[in-house]
C-alpha cells in the first residue's frame, strides 16, 4: 500500500491552482456537453474501445477487440485480421496516428502495421501483444510488450530496410510510452516508471516515496510537467517532487490521460468513470450521467473540439452542443417551461408548471423565498417601477419583486379569468391583462375596462400582447388579430393567407409587425397594410409556429413544437414581399443540446432576446439558450473531405493515382464524405467534373454523384463541402482519370475514314453527275406536269388536316401547333395567353329533340359567330363535337373576363328561328391564364377544369381558373 503524506496533498493543490492559472479557463461543465453513444447496435464492431486515433485527413480510428474501425461521420468501416495489411489478429490494442497522416495499428500476436493513405505497410511482428508503440523524433520505433518489456527497433540504416533491436526493459508488463519535449523516452509498466533511453534504467518514483506503483499512462501538460497515471491516483512530476494532482484522487485507479485544447485534464479511471479537472474544480462523468460502463480505456479530443470516451460497453462522445438546457437536474424548479423573460443581460426569471425559477450567471435556483404555494406561471411582462408581472394558470395576475411573489388580481377583483397568458405594460403606464376570456387594461388611475368579442376582438382567448413602434396595442387570440387604433378594434386579416387563425405571439420592428400563427410567420406592413406569409409555400417544412424573435444580426428563430427553426431575416423579408419564392432554414433538435424538442406557446414571452445576442426559449423539458453569435463562428469550421471510393462500370478504382479506363465505360460513381462530427448529418456538397460541366452541381446531402455515358477524354472530379450558413471550401480532394476511346474513336481513325469517304464521294458524285445529266431533260418535263397537280393536291391535304369539316374552322390539330408556338413567344416576351374552352350545354338535347341533322346546324351558327370574333389577338377553333377553343392574346384578367361574358351573352340571346323553331343555345366557359403555368399542356388542363366547375356551378357561365 503507499502512503499518501499530508504535504503532498497540500503541494498538490498548489500545483493544480498552478495549472488553471496558466490558462484563463472558460470551459463549460460536463453537465452541458450534449452526449451521444454508440455501441455494436450502431455499428461498433465491438464494445471495448481500446484505442482512439484521429488522422489527419479528419478520419476517426477506434481500436476493437474486434479489429480497427474507421468513421467518417455517418458509418463505420471495418479492417480486420488481413496478412497483407499486417494485422495478424483481430485484436488491437494501440493505435498512434502522425503528422503525415500516417497511423501505427498494433495488438495482439505482435501485429503491427503502419497506414498511410490507402497503403499499408506491414512491419515484423512483436513477440506477444504490443500495448502501444511510438517513434521518436529520430525515427527510431518503441514498442511496448505485454509481459515481455519494451524493446528498440532503430531505424533502417540501409536499402533493404533491416533493423537491429534491442530489449530496453524486460521481464514486465509496459503499458504506455511517451517521448517528452526534451527527447526522453518514458515508460509505464506494472512496476513503476521508467527511462528507457536513459543510462539509467532504474524505477524513477521510487526516489519519490512511491515506489512499486502500477503505472498505466502518462501525458506531458502543456507547460512542460509530466502527469502519470496509476493505481493510486494521478500524481505530477516536478522539481524533483512527485504530487497528487488533486486531493480526491488519492487512491483512485486511473488508466488514461487527456489535455484538452483549454488546458483542462481528462482522467480515466478503472471502475469511476472519467474525471475532468477543471478551474480547480473536479468534476465526474459516470454511468449514472450516460457513460456507457464505468471503465475506461480511452480518451481524445478530436479537430473540432469533441472529446471521445472509449469504455469498456461503447463510445460516447460529449460535444459542445449549440443549446444548453437547464432542466430539475440543474436546479431548476420544474421542468414544463412556458415562459422566460431577462432581467438584465446576466439574469433570466423561468416559469413553469412548478413555480418560478431565477438562472443568474448560469445558475439556476428557486426565485422565491415564499414559495410555500408553487404556482402554475404561464406569463411574464417587465414592470416599469421594477419587478416583473407574473400570470399564472390559477391565481390570476401576481408581481415578483425582491423575490417574493404577491397577488395583484384575479377573478374576486376584476380579472374575467384566473388564467393569465400574456401581459403588457405600455408606453403610457397602461397595464393589458390577456385572460381565456377576455382582455383587461387598467390605467394609470386604476380604472379596469374589460374587451371580449363585443368590443371589436376576434376572440376572448387571449394569447399575445405588443406595442409597435407606433403606440398601437397588438392582441393576439385563437381565432385572429386586432390592432387597437384611434377608433377602436380593428381586425387584422390574416385568416387571407392560407385561413390563418391562431396568433401565439409578435415580434415588432420599425414599420413592420411579424407575427407567428398557425400557418406559418406572417409579416404585416405597416406602410400599406399588406400581408406577406413565409410558410410551407416557401419551404418551411412546418405550419404552426409559436414564437419569433431577432437575434440582433441576421437571424429570425421561430419556435415550433418540432424544435427550433433559424431562417435569414433579408429572405424572410424579400419572401414576404414576394421577390423570392423559397427560403433556407436551420432546424435544432435534441441533437442540438435541447432536452426536448418541443417548444412552448400558447403564452408569451416563451422566446426572449438578449442585448448580448444570448435566446432562451421555454420548452417541454426545461429551458434552453443558445449564443446566437457562435451559429456563424461554429460554421466557419473548415471541413476535411474525403473521397471513399470510385466505381468504374462496377470496379472499384484507387484513389490515390489517375486511372485510365477503357473504351465504353458506362458509369462512373463517387463516394465522398466530409469529415465533419459536430454535424455530420447537415454537411453539404457540391461536385464538379470538370471536361463535362462548366459549373458547380449542388449535392445537397447527398454523397454520391455519378456520371454516365462520358465521352472519351480527360476529367477531373472536384468535390466542396460545407456545414450550413457557412462558405464553401476549396476542392482540396481532386481525382483525375481519362475514359480511352474505341479503335473508331480515335482521332487519326476518324481522319483516315474521313479521307476515304471524301474519295468515295467525289468519285461517287461524278459517276452520279454523268447520269443525271442524260436524264436531266427527260426529267424536266416529266417532273413540271406532275408539279401543279401534286401542288393542288398538297394544298387539298394541308386543308383537309387542319380544318374542320363542317364549320371550317381550325381543328383541334391545328390549334394545338397553334397554342404550341404562341404559348412559348408568349412566356418569352411576357405576353398574357387567355384559353377558353366552351362547351354547348345539353347540345345531346337538341339532336334528340330536333334531329342531328339540326344538331349540326346549330353548332355552325355558333361557329360564325366564332368566326366573326377572329382577329389578330383572337385565334378560334372547334375543339370537336360541341366544344370550341378560343385562345385571347394580350388582354388582362378582368378584360378576359368581361370578353368572354359578353360571348355567352351573345350566344344566349342569339336569333336562331331560322335553324328550328324555339331554338336556343347556352354555352359554358372555362378560362385559364398563361401567367399561371409553365407549359401548355397544364394551360389546356386548368382551362378544362375551369370548364367542368362552371358545369358543376349550373352551366351558362363563364368560370375562371384561380
Amino acid at each position: 500500500m503507499t502512503l499518501i503524506h499530508s504535504s503532498q496533498v497540500i503541494i498538490g493543490v498548489v500545483l493544480l491552482c498552478a495549472f488553471n492559472l496558466a490558462h484563463a479557463n472558460t470551459s463549460i461543465p460536463l453537465s452541458d456537453y450534449f452526449k451521444d453513444n454508440w455501441s455494436t447496435h450502431e455499428g461498433l464492431p465491438h464494445n471495448s474501445i481500446n484505442a482512439i486515433a484521429q488522422t489527419s485527413d479528419g478520419y476517426l480510428w477506434f481500436a476493437t477487440w474486434e479489429g480497427v474501425a474507421r468513421y467518417n461521420g455517418r458509418d463505420f468501416r471495418f479492417y480486420e485480421r488481413s496478412t497483407e495489411k499486417g494485422i495478424l489478429d483481430s485484436g488491437i490494442r494501440t493505435l498512434v496516428s502522425d503528422a503525415n497522416n500516417g497511423l501505427w495499428i498494433a495488438g495482439v500476436r505482435g501485429g503491427i502495421t503502419y497506414r498511410h493513405g490507402d497503403n499499408w505497410q506491414p512491419h515484423f511482428a512483436a513477440p506477444s501483444m504490443v500495448n502501444h508503440l511510438i517513434k521518436d523524433s529520430s525515427g527510431d520505433l518503441w514498442i511496448a510488450v505485454e509481459g515481455l518489456g519494451v524493446f528498440h527497433r532503430a531505424k533502417p540504416s540501409n536499402a533493404e530496410g533491416v533493423t537491429e533491436e534491442a530489449w530496453a526493459l524486460q521481464n514486465i508488463s509496459a503499458y504506455r510510452l511517451l517521448e517528452d519535449s526534451k527527447g526522453r523516452v518514458w515508460a509505464a509498466t506494472n512496476k513503476g516508471l521508467f527511462q528507457v533511453n536513459g543510462q539509467n534504467k532504474l524505477e524513477v518514483l521510487a526516489q519519490y516515496n512511491l515506489p512499486g506503483l502500477h503505472i498505466y499512462s502518462m501525458l506531458e501538460t502543456h507547460d512542460g510537467k509530466m502527469l502519470v497515471a496509476t493505481e493510486r491516483g494521478a500524481y505530477v512530476i516536478d522539481d524533483q517532487r512527485a504530487t497528487l494532482l488533486h486531493p480526491s484522487l488519492a487512491g483512485e485507479a486511473i488508466t488514461t490521460l487527456m489535455e484538452d485544447d483549454e488546458y483542462n485534464l481528462w482522467l480515466g479511471t478503472i471502475k469511476n468513470g472519467v474525471i475532468r479537472v477543471s478551474n480547480h474544480q473536479i468534476e465526474r462523468l459516470n454511468t449514472e450521467s450516460g457513460l456507457p460502463n464505468n471503465r475506461v480505456l480511452s480518451i481524445l479530443q478530436d479537430f473540432e473540439g469533441s472529446v471521445w470516451i472509449g469504455t469498456n460497453g461503447g463510445l460516447m462522445r460529449l460535444r459542445k452542443a449549440p443549446f444548453t438546457t437547464w432542466t430539475k437536474k440543474r436546479r431548476l424548479v420544474g421542468d414544463y417551461v412556458r415562459s422566460v423573460i431577462n432581467i438584465d443581460n446576466k439574469s433570466v426569471l423561468v416559469g413553469s408548471s412548478e413555480g418560478l425559477s431565477l438562472i443568474s450567471n448560469n445558475i439556476a435556483q428557486n426565485a422565491q423565498t415564499n414559495n410555500n404555494n408553487p404556482i402554475s406561471v404561464l406569463s411574464f411582462a417587465k414592470r416599469h417601477d421594477g419587478g416583473i408581472w407574473v400570470g399564472t394558470y390559477l391565481k390570476g395576475l401576481m408581481l415578483w419583486k425582491d423575490q417574493q411573489l404577491s397577488p395583484q388580481f384575479d377573478h374576486n377583483n376584476g380579472l374575467p379569468s384566473d388564467e393569465v397568458r400574456s401581459i403588457l405594460e405600455d408606453s403610457r403606464g397602461n397595464l393589458w391583462i390577456g385572460t381565456t376570456n377576455g382582455l383587461v387594461k387598467q390605467d394609470t388611475s386604476g380604472q379596469q375596462t374589460i374587451f371580449t368579442r363585443n368590443n371589436g376582438l376576434p376572440d376572448n382567448y387571449i394569447m399575445a400582447l405588443a406595442e409597435d413602434d407606433r403606440g398601437q396595442l397588438w392582441v393576439g387570440t385563437a381565432i385572429g388579430v386586432a390592432k387597437l387604433t384611434a377608433s377602436g378594434f380593428e381586425i387584422v386579416p390574416i385568416h387571407d393567407l392560407e385561413d390563418a387563425e391562431y396568433a401565439f405571439g409578435f415580434w415588432i420592428e420599425a414599420g413592420y409587425v411579424w407575427i407567428a400563427t398557425d400557418r406559418g410567420l406572417i409579416r404585416y406592413n405597416q406602410q400599406n397594410d399588406q400581408l406577406g406569409l413565409v410558410g410551407r409555400r416557401s419551404g418551411l417544412p412546418i405550419d404552426k409556429l409559436f414564437q419569433v424573435v431577432y437575434d440582433g444580426t441576421n437571424g429570425l428563430w421561430l419556435t415550433s413544437n418540432r424544435g427550433i427553426w433559424r431562417i435569414d431575416y433579408h429572405a424572410a423579408h424579400a419572401v414576404a414581399d414576394g421577390r423570392q419564392s423559397k427560403i433556407a432554414f436551420e432546424h435544432f433538435s435534441e441533437s442540438d443540446g435541447l432536452a426536448s424538442a418541443q417548444a412552448n406557446g400558447g403564452s408569451n414571452p416563451a422566446a426572449v432576446a438578449m442585448d448580448n445576442g444570448k435566446l432562451w426559449f421555454a420548452t417541454a423539458k426545461g429551458v434552453a439558450m443558445i449564443d446566437s453569435s457562435s451559429i456563424s463562428q461554429k460554421n466557419t469550421t473548415r471541413l476535411p473531405i474525403s473521397i471513399e471510393s470510385i466505381i468504374a462500370d462496377g470496379v472499384e478504382l484507387s484513389a490515390n493515382q489517375e486511372n485510365i479506363l477503357p473504351p465504353g465505360t458506362n458509369r462512373v460513381a463517387f463516394n465522398y464524405a466530409g469529415l465533419g462530427y459536430i454535424m455530420s448529418s447537415r454537411i453539404e456538397y457540391r461536385t464538379r467534373l470538370v471536361g463535362f460541366e462548366e459549373n458547380w452541381a449542388s449535392r445537397g446531402k447527398n454523397t454520391i454523384a455519378e456520371y454516365t455515358n462520358l465521352a472519351p477524354g480527360k476529367y477531373q472530379f472536384l468535390v466542396s463541402a460545407r456545414y450550413p450558413y457557412s462558405d464553401w471550401n476549396n476542392a482540396d480532394q481532386v481525382y483525375e482519370f481519362t475514359i480511352l476511346p474505341h479503335f473508331w474513336q480515335r482521332l487519326e481513325v476518324q481522319i483516315s475514314l474521313a479521307f476515304l469517304v471524301l474519295i468515295f464521294l467525289a468519285g461517287s458524285i461524278k459517276w452520279r453527275i454523268h447520269r443525271l445529266q442524260k436524264s436531266e431533260l427527260k426529267l424536266k418535263a416529266l417532273v413540271e406536269k406532275q408539279t401543279y397537280a401534286l401542288r393542288q393536291q398538297s394544298e387539298d391535304f394541308k386543308r383537309q388536316a387542319n380544318e374542320d369539316k363542317l364549320t371550317g374552322l381550325p381543328n383541334r390539330r391545328a390549334f394545338d401547333k397553334w397554342l404550341s408556338d404562341k404559348f412559348i413567344q408568349a412566356k418569352h416576351k411576357k405576353v398574357t395567353l387567355a384559353l377558353v374552352i366552351m362547351d354547348i350545354d345539353h347540345f345531346k338535347k337538341i339532336n334528340d329533340h330536333y334531329s342531328h341533322l339540326i344538331g349540326d346546324k346549330a353548332i355552325k351558327a355558333l361557329a360564325n359567330q366564332l368566326q366573326q370574333l377572329v382577329d389578330n389577338k383572337v385565334h378560334a377553333a372547334r375543339w370537336g363535337g360541341e366544344e370550341f377553343t378560343l385562345m385571347i392574346k394580350g388582354m388582362d384578367d378582368t378584360d378576359v373576363a368581361a370578353y368572354c361574358e359578353n360571348i355567352r351573352h351573345c350566344i344566349e340571346t342569339y336569333d336562331y328561328s331560322d335553324i328550328a323553331a324555339d331554338l336556343t343555345m347556352t354555352v359554358s366557359m372555362g378560362v385559364a391564364f398563361s401567367h399561371q403555368v409553365e407549359n401548355y399542356s397544364d394551360l389546356l388542363r386548368l382551362a378544362d377544369q375551369a370548364l367542368y366547375k362552371a358545369k358543376e356551378q349550373g352551366r351558362n357561365r363563364v368560370e375562371i381558373w384561380q
